[in-house]
């Protein structure tokens, strides 16, 4: 069983499956994604071997929302879609923002990211980031959460800022949520999507340029 012709418009994922190369159906779903796509393609096969046909499974895949904080979507305020995703790894920023960019071409990506777990806030990451956060048009970073990490071991925000910008990316840090959410407020425009990465609370940034936006 394989999946093809597999393309992405409306914010949603649509990909044909063949069965020994015949085509067996086809799928929709909401996540967005080759990851998802792949995950997706395993669901398809387990049910088609128990004996689902394929409409029984294309509408279970297109009823499926996902899961919390996989590119959730917390609201729209202005024209502004605020999504929440647990990414702080560098392969889960760059699968992220690759997802994004393929669900909804053309459109204008701010990336916020706080480096808050034990992975994210070390050096070790420092190059891999920059090439993570590459996919983003707007990249926005808040300081290091492990502050009392000794600084040849922690994550150089300013580094990172300088690499995406030799890269003619858009990139800064800023002090706190306060003052991230006041520049997002400021600057972002209809159609734009704002996706909030951590693997923590974030101090409810979310909800914050929600409220923001709305004002």
């Amino acid at each position: 069983m394989a999946g093809a012709r597999r393309g992405h418009r409306d914010g949603k994922t649509h990909f044909a499956v063949t069965h020994r190369g015949q085509p067996f159906g086809e799928f929709e779903s909401s996540l967005l994604g080759l990851h998802n796509v792949r995950n997706a393609l395993a669901a398809v096969a387990v049910g088609a071997h128990v004996g689902l046909p394929p409409p029984v499974l294309a509408e279970g895949l297109r009823g499926f929302r996902g899961i919390k904080r996989r590119l959730e979507r917390v609201g729209e305020a202005r024209g502004v879609t605020v999504l929440d995703d647990f990414a702080h790894h560098p392969t889960a920023v760059l699968e992220t923002l690759s997802a994004l960019r393929m669900g909804y071409p053309g459109r204008r990506i701010w990336a916020i990211f706080e480096p808050r777990s034990a992975s994210s806030c070390r050096r070790v990451f420092q190059d891999a980031f920059a090439e993570a956060f590459a996919g983003a048009d707007e990249v926005v970073v808040a300081p290091v959460f492990r502050s009392s990490l000794p600084e040849h071991e922690r994550l150089s925000v300013e580094q990172l800022i300088a690499d995406l910008s030799s890269q003619r990316r858009r990139a800064r840090t800023l002090p706190s949520v306060a003052a991230i959410v006041e520049t997002v407020s400021k600057e972002a425009a209809a159609g734009d999507l704002v996706v909030v990465m951590s693997n923590g609370g974030f101090d409810g940034i979310h909800g914050k340029l929600l409220t923001a936006l709305s004002a």
